[in-house]
């Protein structure tokens, strides 16, 4: 049976400003998102219908490949066949489930090409604000609810990344959010990517959310002071957390950076893709 392997590549917020709370409940954001070296691993093949098997992660009957392929079939009639091994944490603020919608997408349509370019994406917002990125990948300032997206060039980037055991609910974390937050300078943090200056994006590298969550996650506050004393050009939580970012000049350092965490944290090295 014919089928076809795509990698989900996760996610990292370089910034995330929130700056308002829209009409239709979602807060409008200005984030500067970049994909990295970490992936699920997503296997497409046709079907009649749409099924999915999960290996590594337990997920709802109604996940995000399931809802992205159920749509996809709506349109074309074709359904799919899915396998996914999860490696990417759950709750992490690293876009896994979106990566994987949109790594269904991809597939379906290197199958099929069955639909527009327009149509992959409303699939995709309908499944979730951060699905559109996931299918355009690489280095993109993203807006509206992170669906407007505006591709840039970018430096070789390299990262250290903690999770502590406990993950944060995006939605719990938005619905107890106050306004107006903290104004992040992603613009100028593009400016400087863009000059290769890493020391000077570093400095703009925020999260908005990030003071919250560590609210509801105190171990978020101590990873970033643990990464930025090791070495970290900027340590930031990524997304609505809880894993903690730290922007490194080499991979050595970011490998040293990992050592000595708890055994139950999540750690990893990683680059920009």
């Amino acid at each position: 049976m014919e089928r076809v392997e795509e990698k989900a590549y996760a996610k990292l917020n370089l910034t995330l400003g929130v700056l308002y709370k829209r009409m239709d409940g979602y807060h409008a954001l200005d984030t500067l998102m970049q994909t990295v070296s970490l992936y699920d691993r997503v296997t497409v093949a046709p079907s009649k219908t749409v099924e999915v098997h999960v290996t590594g992660a337990e997920l709802p009957f109604e996940n995000t490949m399931y809802k992205a392929a159920l749509a996809y079939k709506q349109l074309s009639g074709k359904g799919a066949f899915i396998t996914c091994e999860k490696r990417l944490p759950s709750e992490a603020g690293m876009g896994g489930g979106s990566a994987d919608a949109a790594a269904v997408l991809r597939g379906l349509q290197r199958l099929h090409r069955m639909l527009t370019d327009r149509e992959i994406r409303d699939i995709a917002l309908s499944v979730g604000a951060d699905v559109p990125f996931c299918l355009q990948g690489g280095l993109c300032r993203c807006e509206g609810v992170g669906e407007i997206l505006t591709p840039v060039a970018g430096p070789s980037l390299q990262f250290a990344l903690v999770k502590p055991p406990r993950g944060v609910s995006t939605k719990a974390l938005f619905q107890s959010l106050s306004l107006p937050r903290k104004r992040v300078e992603t613009v100028r943090c593009l400016a400087k990517l863009g000059q290769n200056d890493l020391p000077g994006a570093a400095a703009y590298m925020e999260n908005a959310l990030e003071a919250p969550a560590i609210d509801l996650v105190p171990e978020i506050g101590q990873i970033k002071a643990a990464l930025l004393e090791r070495g970290a050009l900027a340590a930031c939580m990524t997304g609505s957390g809880s894993t903690v970012f730290g922007l490194f000049v080499t991979e050595e350092g970011a490998q040293r950076a990992v050592t000595d965490f708890p055994e139950d944290y999540y750690t990893a090295v990683c680059h920009s893709v």
